[in-house]
């Protein structure tokens, strides 16, 4: 008798197991969801057109746009900054934000 209840011990450490697994891949299936939601978000384009970003970045005192491209949810402007530099902005494709600025020299 002592040994069944060894099993029974053992079968409810194994049952015990098996559902934190299943919530530990439930989680998982979950932020992979996400994930996949964001990128199919990217996917779609910009929110913001070539004109709203090109607005919103003269009013922040850059000029002379060299090259606009979309790339992975950002825009990469070429512009000159208000300083007369050369630089390169990476633009947030949904908010506007500048991200990074890198001077061109």
């Amino acid at each position: 008798m002592q040994r069944s209840g060894g099993i029974a011990l053992l079968g409810g450490a194994a049952l015990l197991s098996a559902g934190t697994c299943l919530a530990a891949e439930n989680s998982l299936v979950d932020r992979a969801s996400a994930s996949v939601a964001a990128v199919r978000g990217m996917a779609l384009g910009p929110a913001l057109s070539i004109r709203d970003v090109c607005d919103r970045l003269e009013k922040a005192g850059y000029r002379e746009f060299q090259e606009v491209e979309w790339d992975d949810g950002l825009y990469k402007v070429k512009a000159t900054a208000s300083d007369g530099h050369f630089v390169k902005l990476y633009v947030d494709g949904r908010s506007g934000e500048v991200l990074r600025v890198r001077s061109k020299g």
